[in-house]
């Protein structure tokens, strides 16, 4: 390709990874890398023995040093080698690398980035940045492993995937970033490779082919990236040509944040989440470190321009993060969920205000310190009953969904990068109940118009006494849904409720049936008595269980709809 030093200084470029890095062209490979500051610079790998002087490389630019070497072959591993301005010799892998040696090793590896033959042109069609998404968020070395312990590859990976998230209801594989990285206990957070998938679980053509088998199922693909900085280490981007550049001065710490008001890093990085949108058909980038980002130098224009310029390039695409005006399709919304199941725990509090176009997270950061279900008081039974309620209770919130795995089915441990799911769990009846429980509310939201996951302006808070909370979900049609939790270990009998419509409240969702593990006791079908409450004309009587979540449905002058 050709190069434009003006793009690239400007801040403006979006593939800058087509012109540095290593390129095979058949013969051998051509070098390029952006090292301002200094002396010397040659490259070095398996093709030459290592020896470190062997193939110099010339300084075109200012800062871009480039080289042709013959006898370079597909996963040659290689470094580049500077001598800096105090006149130490370093040795740095290749920022722009798509391949890279297996953690712990850390040298880059050429690779052939080749066209992939697509399967998803009908998916690439109808996609849209916009509307009601529930992301199954994954860890893809600890979902599932192979017998002997082994991590699944991407391929396999992705077979496992798709029936599994088309019986449970999700709309999105959330994967946690797959960047490399080097710290498995990280799993991913503090990148080292910024346009290389982790090695761990193949190359990149083994992640394409999951992608398109998520895609031709229907299934979008979302990846956690972390554009906020990297790792101090003595191969990577930190003082990178023996002197802070990539990073802003300044630092101190194992961690590293980007200077994000200096062009070239702003077109490294636009370029990562091109390449990344681009090479793998990615529905959405989810950019968990967004507040941090935007409160540094800079930060909060980087994320405008970078959404600017994914929206400009990918319109069907969208973006999470925590930062409002910058331009994220969807605002993460950690605190919902918690305030929900922080009162099924017996902590004081209540619902939670509408906030339009957010992205209500049960991520991988809480169920790493503990899992949801132990934090649950009481006995075995009471601690499914009250994870139960709270999750009815949340599934119904307008606004889209985000949930790490292995809360489908309640796991007891904490998650941990290293471990497998606890899918033996399945074989104890109360799991494999709650596993029903969310696959049929994910079913109920999707075939439900009041209750579907666009965060519209139909959500009613209700006036209930302390321990019980409830909210109305309202469709055009005019058709209601009333949420009602009873969050308490009494039975709260003949609870009053204004409403201002006449006739028939019907029962259609209700946590206690003994299909999720309850007792099977129903709030009953109500209907409304010419009897003020709450402000309202009219009102309902019904005995909520204790901890239990029951849904009502009161039609607009239509049929009502089925119980599920």
């Amino acid at each position: 390709m050709s190069f434009s030093l003006k793009s690239w200084s400007s801040g403006s470029m979006t593939d800058a990874c087509a012109y540095f890095g290593c390129h095979l062209d058949g013969s051998g490979a051509t070098f390029r890398v952006w090292a301002p500051g200094a002396r010397e610079a040659c490259v070095t790998g398996s093709f030459c023995g290592w020896e470190d002087r062997r193939f110099p490389m010339e300084e075109t630019s200012p800062g871009l040093f480039s080289c042709t070497v013959q006898g370079v072959a597909q996963y040659d591993t290689y470094k580049f080698v500077w001598t800096t301005p105090d006149g130490r010799r370093i040795f740095k892998s290749d920022p722009f690398a798509f391949h890279g040696e297996t953690p712990p090793a850390n040298a880059s590896k050429a690779y052939a980035l080749k066209n992939y033959p697509w399967n998803d042109v009908k998916w690439m069609a109808r996609r849209k940045a916009e509307g009601p998404v529930n992301l199954y968020q994954l860890h893809a070395g600890s979902f599932r492993t192979y017998a002997g312990g082994e991590p699944l590859n991407y391929r396999k990976l992705g077979e496992e995937l798709v029936p599994y998230l088309k019986k449970l209801g999700c709309t999105h594989a959330a994967f946690l970033p797959l960047l490399e990285y080097m710290d498995p206990d990280s799993a991913g957070e503090k990148t080292t490779g910024f346009f290389a998938l982790t090695s761990r679980y193949g190359v990149l053509d083994d992640f394409r082919q999951a992608v398109d088998q998520l895609h031709q199922a229907e299934l979008g693909a979302v990846m956690d990236w972390n554009p906020a900085g990297f790792p101090v280490d003595d191969f990577g981007l930190s003082d990178f040509a023996g002197q802070p550049y990539w990073e802003a001065p300044g630092q101190e710490g194992d961690f590293r944040f980007f200077d994000f008001e200096r062009p070239e890093v702003q077109s490294f990085l636009l370029s990562s989440a091109c390449f990344l949108l681009n090479t793998f058909h990615l529905d959405g980038l989810r950019i968990p470190r967004s507040g941090e980002i935007a409160e540094r130098p800079g930060g909060a224009a980087f994320l405008r321009k970078l959404n600017h310029t994914l929206r400009k390039k990918f319109p069907a695409v969208f973006t999470i993060g925590s930062v409002d005006g910058v331009g994220f399709s969807f605002l993460s919304d950690p605190e919902a969920a918690w305030s929900i199941f922080s009162m099924a725990a017996g902590t004081p509090g209540s619902l939670p205000p509408f906030r339009k176009g957010s992205l209500l997270e049960l991520d991988a950061g809480e169920v790493r310190q503990c899992s949801i279900i132990d934090r649950m008081p009481g006995s075995y039974d009471e601690k499914f009953a009250r994870f139960r309620a709270a999750a009815a209770c949340f599934r119904l919130l307008p606004g889209s969904k985000l949930s790490m795995m292995g809360n489908e089915f309640a796991q007891f441990s904490p998650w941990r990068p290293g471990q497998e799911l606890d899918w033996v769990l399945l074989d104890y009846e109360m799991h494999r109940k709650c596993l029903t429980l969310l696959r049929n509310l994910n079913d109920f939201c999707r075939k439900t118009p009041a209750a579907r996951w666009e965060a519209k302006e139909s959500y009613e808070l209700l006036p209930l006494p302390e321990g019980l909370a409830g909210y109305v979900r309202t469709d055009e049609a005019g058709n209601r849904i009333y949420v009602l939790s009873n969050f308490t270990g009494q039975t709260a009998n003949r609870l009053t409720m204004g409403v201002d419509r006449r006739g028939k409240y019907a029962e259609l969702f209700n946590t206690d049936e003994a299909q999720y593990g309850g007792e099977g006791r129903a709030a009953g079908v109500n209907f409304a008595k010419l009897k003020p409450a709450d402000g309202k004309p009219y009102c309902i009587e019904l005995d909520l269980p204790p901890f239990t979540t029951v849904y009502l449905y009161k039609a607009a002058g239509a049929k009502a709809q089925k119980r599920v």
